[in-house]
């Protein structure tokens, strides 16, 4: 039988786990100053969640990848 895994739904490229992280970041800061304490929990859980995305992504990544380091 062929499942369906979670890492194949994710996209294989890095910047869209990096604007959600910048996106959780700059939210905490904001809810942060403006002492809104459920939108700072949301921002952590937010930042969490890219984290976990980003390892799946990374663990099931079956591309190139990409031009050697100098």
């Amino acid at each position: 039988m062929n499942y369906l895994l979670l890492g194949d739904l994710l996209p294989d490229s890095s910047s869209y786990y990096a604007v959600m992280m910048g996106v959780g970041f700059f939210l905490g800061v904001y809810a942060h100053a403006a002492k809104m304490p459920r939108l700072v929990a949301f921002s952590i859980m937010l930042v969490f969640l890219t984290t976990l995305l980003t390892l799946i992504a990374a663990r099931t990544f079956e591309g190139d990848p990409g031009a050697p380091l100098p």
